[in-house]
Protein backbone atom coordinates (compact mmCIF):
# COMPACT_ATOMS: atom_id res chain seq x y z
CA UNK A 1 0.00 0.00 0.00
CA UNK A 2 1.14 3.60 -0.54
CA UNK A 3 2.59 5.31 2.53
CA UNK A 4 1.51 8.70 3.86
CA UNK A 5 3.33 10.56 6.64
CA UNK A 6 1.53 13.40 8.42
CA UNK A 7 3.72 15.93 10.21
CA UNK A 8 1.78 17.35 13.14
CA UNK A 9 -0.87 14.75 12.46
CA UNK A 10 -2.33 14.25 15.93
CA UNK A 11 -3.94 17.71 16.10
CA UNK A 12 -7.23 19.04 14.78
CA UNK A 13 -6.53 18.57 11.04
CA UNK A 14 -4.77 15.24 11.45
CA UNK A 15 -7.67 13.83 13.45
CA UNK A 16 -9.75 14.07 10.29
CA UNK A 17 -7.09 13.59 7.59
CA UNK A 18 -5.28 10.52 8.95
CA UNK A 19 -8.44 8.36 9.16
CA UNK A 20 -9.57 9.59 5.72
CA UNK A 21 -6.29 8.43 4.17
CA UNK A 22 -6.28 5.14 6.11
CA UNK A 23 -9.80 4.32 4.91
CA UNK A 24 -8.68 5.15 1.37
CA UNK A 25 -6.03 2.43 1.46
CA UNK A 26 -2.94 4.29 2.70
CA UNK A 27 -0.44 3.16 5.31
CA UNK A 28 -0.49 6.22 7.57
CA UNK A 29 2.17 7.42 10.00
CA UNK A 30 1.41 10.33 12.32
CA UNK A 31 4.46 12.36 13.40
CA UNK A 32 4.26 14.55 16.51
CA UNK A 33 6.42 15.74 19.37
CA UNK A 34 4.52 13.53 21.82
CA UNK A 35 4.44 10.45 19.61
CA UNK A 36 0.86 9.85 20.72
CA UNK A 37 -2.20 8.81 18.74
CA UNK A 38 -5.75 10.14 19.14
CA UNK A 39 -8.43 7.66 20.16
CA UNK A 40 -9.42 5.26 17.39
CA UNK A 41 -6.29 5.70 15.27
CA UNK A 42 -4.59 2.45 16.26
CA UNK A 43 -7.71 0.48 15.33
CA UNK A 44 -7.37 1.88 11.79
CA UNK A 45 -3.77 0.69 11.57
CA UNK A 46 -2.37 4.22 11.88
CA UNK A 47 1.12 4.31 13.37
CA UNK A 48 2.83 6.96 15.48
CA UNK A 49 6.33 8.42 15.26
CA UNK A 50 7.89 10.87 17.69
CA UNK A 51 9.90 13.77 16.27
CA UNK A 52 10.42 17.48 16.58
CA UNK A 53 9.93 18.72 13.03
CA UNK A 54 12.59 21.40 13.61
CA UNK A 55 15.16 18.62 14.15
CA UNK A 56 16.15 17.39 10.68
CA UNK A 57 17.57 14.10 11.95
CA UNK A 58 14.46 13.28 13.96
CA UNK A 59 12.19 14.14 11.06
CA UNK A 60 14.16 12.02 8.58
CA UNK A 61 14.08 9.12 11.06
CA UNK A 62 10.31 9.48 11.34
CA UNK A 63 9.95 9.41 7.56
CA UNK A 64 11.97 6.19 7.64
CA UNK A 65 12.28 4.40 4.33
CA UNK A 66 10.44 7.13 2.48
CA UNK A 67 6.87 8.16 1.84
CA UNK A 68 4.70 8.38 -1.22
CA UNK A 69 3.25 11.58 0.20
CA UNK A 70 4.18 13.80 3.13
CA UNK A 71 1.37 15.96 4.51
CA UNK A 72 2.75 18.87 6.55
CA UNK A 73 0.11 20.44 8.74
CA UNK A 74 2.38 22.67 10.83
CA UNK A 75 5.00 24.01 8.40
CA UNK A 76 5.69 27.72 8.39
CA UNK A 77 8.41 29.73 6.68
CA UNK A 78 11.11 29.21 4.11
CA UNK A 79 13.26 26.92 6.29
CA UNK A 80 10.45 24.41 6.71
CA UNK A 81 9.86 24.50 2.96
CA UNK A 82 13.51 23.72 2.26
CA UNK A 83 13.38 20.93 4.82
CA UNK A 84 10.40 19.39 3.04
CA UNK A 85 12.09 19.65 -0.35
CA UNK A 86 14.96 17.50 0.94
CA UNK A 87 12.81 14.65 2.25
CA UNK A 88 12.64 11.17 0.70
CA UNK A 89 9.08 11.64 -0.53
CA UNK A 90 7.14 11.24 -3.72
CA UNK A 91 4.96 14.31 -3.22
CA UNK A 92 4.00 16.98 -0.70
CA UNK A 93 0.73 18.36 0.60
CA UNK A 94 1.29 21.53 2.63
CA UNK A 95 -1.27 23.39 4.72
CA UNK A 96 -1.00 27.12 4.18
CA UNK A 97 -3.71 29.71 4.87
CA UNK A 98 -6.12 31.97 3.01
CA UNK A 99 -4.66 34.85 5.01
CA UNK A 100 -1.74 34.92 2.54
CA UNK A 101 -3.97 36.79 0.10
CA UNK A 102 -3.33 40.51 -0.30
CA UNK A 103 -5.41 43.24 -1.88
CA UNK A 104 -4.34 45.79 -4.49
CA UNK A 105 -2.49 47.72 -1.77
CA UNK A 106 -0.53 44.64 -0.76
CA UNK A 107 -2.45 44.46 2.54
CA UNK A 108 -3.07 40.97 3.98
CA UNK A 109 -5.39 39.95 6.80
CA UNK A 110 -2.72 40.25 9.46
CA UNK A 111 -1.24 43.40 8.01
CA UNK A 112 -1.69 46.89 9.38
CA UNK A 113 -3.73 46.92 12.57
CA UNK A 114 -7.43 47.80 12.26
CA UNK A 115 -7.24 47.86 8.46
CA UNK A 116 -8.69 44.84 6.68
CA UNK A 117 -7.87 44.13 3.02
CA UNK A 118 -10.50 44.64 0.36
CA UNK A 119 -10.66 41.36 -1.58
CA UNK A 120 -12.67 40.12 -4.53
CA UNK A 121 -15.65 37.92 -3.66
CA UNK A 122 -14.93 35.09 -3.99
CA UNK A 123 -11.12 35.07 -3.92
CA UNK A 124 -9.53 32.92 -6.65
CA UNK A 125 -6.15 31.25 -6.22
CA UNK A 126 -4.71 33.72 -8.74
CA UNK A 127 -5.16 36.61 -6.28
CA UNK A 128 -1.76 38.09 -5.29
CA UNK A 129 -0.35 37.20 -1.89
CA UNK A 130 1.56 39.05 0.78
CA UNK A 131 5.28 39.41 0.06
CA UNK A 132 7.11 36.29 1.36
CA UNK A 133 9.18 36.94 4.44
CA UNK A 134 9.52 36.40 8.20
CA UNK A 135 7.47 39.40 9.37
CA UNK A 136 4.01 37.89 10.02
CA UNK A 137 2.14 34.61 10.00
CA UNK A 138 0.86 35.34 6.49
CA UNK A 139 4.22 36.36 5.06
CA UNK A 140 5.82 33.25 6.59
CA UNK A 141 3.20 31.05 4.96
CA UNK A 142 3.75 32.86 1.64
CA UNK A 143 7.48 32.09 1.94
CA UNK A 144 6.67 28.43 2.65
CA UNK A 145 4.47 28.26 -0.44
CA UNK A 146 7.13 29.82 -2.64
CA UNK A 147 9.75 27.36 -1.41
CA UNK A 148 7.77 24.14 -1.90
CA UNK A 149 6.21 25.18 -5.21
CA UNK A 150 9.68 25.91 -6.55
CA UNK A 151 11.13 22.67 -5.20
CA UNK A 152 11.79 19.27 -6.77
CA UNK A 153 8.70 17.49 -5.43
CA UNK A 154 5.13 17.80 -6.70
CA UNK A 155 3.47 20.05 -4.10
CA UNK A 156 -0.17 20.73 -3.40
CA UNK A 157 -0.64 23.85 -1.28
CA UNK A 158 -3.99 24.13 0.50
CA UNK A 159 -5.29 27.47 1.77
CA UNK A 160 -7.94 26.95 4.46
CA UNK A 161 -9.77 29.76 6.23
CA UNK A 162 -11.27 29.67 9.76
CA UNK A 163 -10.69 25.97 10.47
CA UNK A 164 -13.11 24.27 12.85
CA UNK A 165 -13.31 20.81 14.35
CA UNK A 166 -12.63 18.79 17.51
CA UNK A 167 -9.11 19.11 18.88
CA UNK A 168 -8.61 22.78 17.98
CA UNK A 169 -6.02 24.62 20.05
CA UNK A 170 -7.94 27.88 19.74
CA UNK A 171 -11.53 26.87 18.89
CA UNK A 172 -13.41 29.95 17.70
CA UNK A 173 -16.71 28.26 18.56
CA UNK A 174 -15.71 28.46 22.23
CA UNK A 175 -16.96 32.05 22.49
CA UNK A 176 -20.54 30.85 22.00
CA UNK A 177 -20.27 27.40 23.60
CA UNK A 178 -18.79 28.87 26.81
CA UNK A 179 -21.66 31.33 27.03
CA UNK A 180 -24.21 28.56 26.62
CA UNK A 181 -22.51 26.54 29.36
CA UNK A 182 -22.57 29.66 31.57
CA UNK A 183 -26.23 30.30 30.58
CA UNK A 184 -25.61 33.73 29.09
CA UNK A 185 -28.33 34.05 26.50
CA UNK A 186 -27.62 37.65 25.57
CA UNK A 187 -24.49 37.71 23.43
CA UNK A 188 -22.92 40.76 21.83
CA UNK A 189 -22.09 40.38 18.14
CA UNK A 190 -20.10 43.05 16.32
CA UNK A 191 -20.90 44.49 12.88
CA UNK A 192 -24.59 43.63 13.40
CA UNK A 193 -23.63 39.99 12.91
CA UNK A 194 -23.00 40.48 9.19
CA UNK A 195 -19.26 39.68 9.09
CA UNK A 196 -18.39 36.85 6.71
CA UNK A 197 -15.09 35.06 7.27
CA UNK A 198 -15.08 31.78 5.35
CA UNK A 199 -15.08 28.68 7.56
CA UNK A 200 -13.28 25.39 6.81
CA UNK A 201 -14.41 22.12 8.35
CA UNK A 202 -11.61 19.66 9.06
CA UNK A 203 -13.77 17.06 7.31
CA UNK A 204 -13.79 19.09 4.09
CA UNK A 205 -10.07 19.79 4.43
CA UNK A 206 -9.42 16.06 4.94
CA UNK A 207 -11.34 15.31 1.75
CA UNK A 208 -9.11 17.72 -0.17
CA UNK A 209 -6.02 16.07 1.33
CA UNK A 210 -7.32 12.62 0.38
CA UNK A 211 -7.95 13.65 -3.21
CA UNK A 212 -4.65 15.52 -3.58
CA UNK A 213 -2.70 12.54 -2.21
CA UNK A 214 -4.10 10.37 -4.99
CA UNK A 215 -3.19 12.89 -7.70
CA UNK A 216 0.22 14.52 -7.00
CA UNK A 217 0.91 17.77 -8.84
CA UNK A 218 2.06 21.34 -8.36
CA UNK A 219 -1.05 23.32 -7.48
CA UNK A 220 -2.57 25.83 -5.07
CA UNK A 221 -6.14 25.28 -3.92
CA UNK A 222 -8.47 27.12 -1.61
CA UNK A 223 -10.16 25.16 1.16
CA UNK A 224 -13.52 26.46 2.38
CA UNK A 225 -16.93 25.16 3.34
CA UNK A 226 -19.71 25.19 0.72
CA UNK A 227 -21.33 28.29 2.24
CA UNK A 228 -19.88 31.26 4.11
CA UNK A 229 -22.06 31.88 7.19
CA UNK A 230 -22.27 35.30 8.79
CA UNK A 231 -21.32 35.61 12.44
CA UNK A 232 -25.02 35.76 13.30
CA UNK A 233 -25.63 32.54 11.35
CA UNK A 234 -22.70 30.92 13.19
CA UNK A 235 -24.29 31.93 16.49
CA UNK A 236 -27.60 30.36 15.48
CA UNK A 237 -25.88 27.19 14.17
CA UNK A 238 -24.07 26.70 17.47
CA UNK A 239 -27.25 27.43 19.39
CA UNK A 240 -29.07 24.78 17.34
CA UNK A 241 -26.25 22.26 17.94
CA UNK A 242 -26.50 22.87 21.69
CA UNK A 243 -30.31 23.19 21.76
CA UNK A 244 -29.79 26.59 23.32
CA UNK A 245 -31.56 29.83 22.38
CA UNK A 246 -29.17 32.74 22.25
CA UNK A 247 -30.47 36.31 22.26
CA UNK A 248 -27.98 38.12 20.00
CA UNK A 249 -27.39 41.81 20.62
CA UNK A 250 -26.24 43.21 17.29
CA UNK A 251 -23.70 45.96 17.85
CA UNK A 252 -23.20 48.47 15.01
CA UNK A 253 -19.38 48.38 14.99
CA UNK A 254 -16.48 46.52 16.56
CA UNK A 255 -17.31 47.45 20.15
CA UNK A 256 -16.89 43.83 21.24
CA UNK A 257 -14.63 41.56 19.12
CA UNK A 258 -15.20 38.05 17.83
CA UNK A 259 -12.90 35.69 15.90
CA UNK A 260 -14.82 36.04 12.63
CA UNK A 261 -15.02 39.83 12.88
CA UNK A 262 -14.27 41.53 9.59
CA UNK A 263 -16.04 44.54 8.18
CA UNK A 264 -19.17 43.43 6.29
CA UNK A 265 -18.01 45.17 3.11
CA UNK A 266 -14.60 43.43 3.35
CA UNK A 267 -15.45 39.73 3.71
CA UNK A 268 -13.09 36.79 3.27
CA UNK A 269 -14.81 34.39 0.89
CA UNK A 270 -12.76 31.97 -1.21
CA UNK A 271 -13.65 30.28 -4.48
CA UNK A 272 -13.77 26.48 -4.54
CA UNK A 273 -14.05 26.20 -8.32
CA UNK A 274 -10.43 25.13 -8.83
CA UNK A 275 -10.68 22.29 -6.30
CA UNK A 276 -13.77 20.96 -8.04
CA UNK A 277 -12.18 21.30 -11.48
CA UNK A 278 -8.74 19.87 -10.68
CA UNK A 279 -9.58 17.19 -8.12
CA UNK A 280 -13.27 16.53 -8.61
CA UNK A 281 -13.74 17.82 -5.08
CA UNK A 282 -17.18 18.06 -3.52
CA UNK A 283 -17.75 19.09 0.12
CA UNK A 284 -18.63 16.33 2.55
CA UNK A 285 -20.28 18.58 5.15
CA UNK A 286 -21.62 22.05 5.88
CA UNK A 287 -20.86 24.37 8.77
CA UNK A 288 -24.15 23.66 10.64
CA UNK A 289 -23.64 19.92 10.22
CA UNK A 290 -19.97 19.86 11.23
CA UNK A 291 -20.23 22.26 14.17
CA UNK A 292 -22.40 19.80 16.10
CA UNK A 293 -19.38 17.54 16.69
CA UNK A 294 -17.18 20.51 17.59
CA UNK A 295 -19.73 21.74 20.13
CA UNK A 296 -20.02 18.30 21.74
CA UNK A 297 -16.24 18.11 22.04
CA UNK A 298 -16.04 21.60 23.53
CA UNK A 299 -18.72 20.87 26.12
CA UNK A 300 -16.85 17.72 27.12
CA UNK A 301 -13.59 19.66 27.42
CA UNK A 302 -15.20 22.36 29.54
CA UNK A 303 -16.87 19.80 31.79
CA UNK A 304 -13.49 18.18 32.35
CA UNK A 305 -12.14 21.49 33.64
CA UNK A 306 -10.21 22.70 30.61
CA UNK A 307 -9.99 26.43 30.03
CA UNK A 308 -8.50 28.69 27.40
CA UNK A 309 -7.34 31.45 29.74
CA UNK A 310 -4.02 31.79 27.89
CA UNK A 311 -5.66 31.93 24.46
CA UNK A 312 -6.45 35.07 22.49
CA UNK A 313 -10.06 33.94 22.86
CA UNK A 314 -10.00 34.80 26.58
CA UNK A 315 -10.47 38.48 25.78
CA UNK A 316 -13.64 37.57 23.89
CA UNK A 317 -15.02 35.91 27.02
CA UNK A 318 -14.80 39.05 29.15
CA UNK A 319 -18.40 39.23 30.32
CA UNK A 320 -17.94 42.54 32.14
CA UNK A 321 -16.70 44.15 28.92
CA UNK A 322 -19.52 42.50 26.98
CA UNK A 323 -22.15 43.82 29.40
CA UNK A 324 -20.66 47.30 29.09
CA UNK A 325 -20.75 47.11 25.28
CA UNK A 326 -24.38 45.99 25.35
CA UNK A 327 -25.31 48.72 27.78
CA UNK A 328 -23.64 51.40 25.67
CA UNK A 329 -25.54 50.22 22.59
CA UNK A 330 -28.92 50.34 24.34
Amino acid sequence: MPRAVLIGGNGMIGRAAAPALARDGWDVVVVSRSGSLPDGFAELGIEAAQADRDDDAQLRAAIGGGADVVVDIVARGRDHGAQLNALDAGALIVISTASVYADDRGLAFDGEEHDHPHMPVPIPETQPTAAPGPETYSTNKAALEQEVLGGPLPATVLRPCAIHGPGAQNPRELIFVQRAVDDRRRVAIAQRGQSRFHTTSVANLAELIRLAAAAPDDRVLNAGDPETPTTLEICHAIGAALHYDFEPVLLPGSEYPNPWGVEPDKPLVVSMDAAARELGYAPVTTYPEAVTETCAWLVSELESGRNWDESYLAGMLDYEAEDAAIASAS
